[in-house]
């Protein structure tokens, strides 16, 4: 039985017996593979769904110990399907929320059915296995500058997202001693595709993103060694800061337009968002509390009009470019309330969990978190199928299990990332054997 297995059975559990002996972590792979290449269309949904029952099936004796975990994620999905009670579209809100469902069910098991350092292993090897095959395609895609690489991931902007995750996976895995050094070499090597997937698809989002999670990853690596005292005093100091930066708010905001003018040359109007968010505020308007049914606009006949308007024929790959307002245009402020509980759970226990210890698994979650939550007012992360939403609850969920205490010796041990005293001893023979 996989280490990760025996990390999420309570014990006295029953030793395992035939099929309950194969490891997840392969199929775990192919979901994120599946993920990361939407091209692919139905094929990749289909896979996903097997990849997804055959987790659930191996570990079914994990399953009880899922649930107290699973309620108040599946809140939010579960409404969206409820939502064809009162949508304009019943059965297109019914469908979709089943399967916003699902796709969150994917991330709860990806969270718990892995341990966290095998979750960045298998982000590396699901994203590297598609983005390389995507490359080889040399599929493209338009752009404001031409054409540009978007492999399976179906547009530029989503290869550029995805091109992210593989990034941050790939510098943690290289940093890292817990793994082989196979693998480290190799994730190393998968840093330069990575990055110029990120740079050819033109998407200032992601960049800026990349940036920054380059960044955080290097603040992590030295917060790593001021100790617990150190790091709570940068997480206070940190609080403080933000105190001016909200005040000073409408004054950064304003600079930020003139950098998307003047450095960015993006229009005034974000290339029409700005007109995308106005029509958003009108829609919500009409119903504040519970909205007009999930994907009931986009794919309804109030969605018709906005899809003409921007040059676009099929609304389901189309948003507000602001998952707030579409969470509330479709779901309300209930909707929106479901979304951002589990959100503020994570915030407090990220920062919990990174003043107890750092490793390399917690830095890549923390990191991972903030480039997703960093454009979540001008993208779209929650979404059937979409690799942000499981993402996004697979660090959850994961986070939610992870101990408070220093990574035992030899099942998440870093380089960059080495904790202080005991913790930071050698390898057991064991994890010497098994790093993955």
């Amino acid at each position: 039985m996989s280490a990760s297995a025996r990390a999420h059975e309570p014990s006295g559990t029953p030793a395992p017996f035939g099929f309950e002996r194969v490891p997840v972590f392969g199929f775990a792979v192919l979901m994120i593979a599946c993920l990361a290449a939407p091209a692919l269309g139905p094929l990749a949904t289909l896979l996903q769904l097997i990849a997804l029952g055959a987790m659930l099936a191996i570990r079914w004796r994990a399953l009880p110990g899922l649930v107290p975990l699973a309620v108040p994620l599946l809140l939010l999905p579960l409404f969206a399907a409820a939502s064809t009670l009162w949508s304009d579209v019943p059965s297109i809100s019914l469908r979709y929320g089943v399967q916003l469902v699902i796709t969150v069910v994917m991330g709860i098991a990806l969270g718990r059915l892995l341990t966290l350092r095998q979750l960045v292993l298998a982000v590396l090897v699901g994203t590297s296995i598609a983005c390389l095959l995507g490359l080889a395609t040399g599929r493209t895609g338009a752009s404001e500058h031409g054409p540009v690489l978007i492999a399976l991931a179906g547009s530029k902007n989503q290869m550029a997202y995805i091109a992210l995750f593989w990034l941050g996976a790939a510098l943690c895995v290289a940093a890292s001693r817990g793994y082989r050094p196979a693998t480290r070499i190799a994730a190393a090597a998968m840093t330069a595709p990575a990055a110029f997937l990120l740079v050819q698809a033109q998407s200032a989002t992601a960049l800026v993103s990349a940036a920054v999670l380059t960044g955080l990853l290097g603040l992590l690596a030295l917060a790593a060694w001021a100790g617990r005292g150190g790091r709570m005093f940068a997480l206070v100091a940190a609080a403080l800061l933000a105190i001016p930066a909200l005040i000073a708010l409408p004054e950064i905001e304003r600079q930020a337009t003139i950098i998307q003018t003047d450095v960015l040359r993006k229009d005034t109007r974000l290339t029409g968002r700005t007109l995308l968010w106005e029509e958003a505020d009108r829609l919500i308007a009409q119903s504040p509390a519970i909205g007009h049914g999930y994907k009931a606009i986009w794919l309804g006949p109030k969605g018709k009009g906005l899809l003409d308007r921007n040059g676009q024929r099929d609304g389901r790959g189309f948003h507000f470019h602001d998952t707030f307002r579409e969470l509330m245009a479709d779901l309300g402020m209930i909707g929106l309330a479901l979304f951002l509980l589990p959100l503020a759970f994570l915030a407090l226990r990220a920062a919990v969990l990174l003043v107890a210890a750092i490793d390399v698994p917690r830095a890549f979650a923390a990191a991972t978190l903030f480039t997703i939550l960093l454009r979540i007012r001008t993208e779209l992360v929650v979404g059937p199928f979409l690799i942000d939403t499981v993402m996004l609850y697979a660090i959850i969920a994961a986070l939610a299990a992870v101990p408070l205490a220093a990574a035992a010796p030899g099942t998440e041990r870093p380089a960059l990332f080495r904790m202080r005293g005991r913790a930071a001893g050698r390898l057991s023979p064991q994890a010497r054997r098994n790093p993955a």
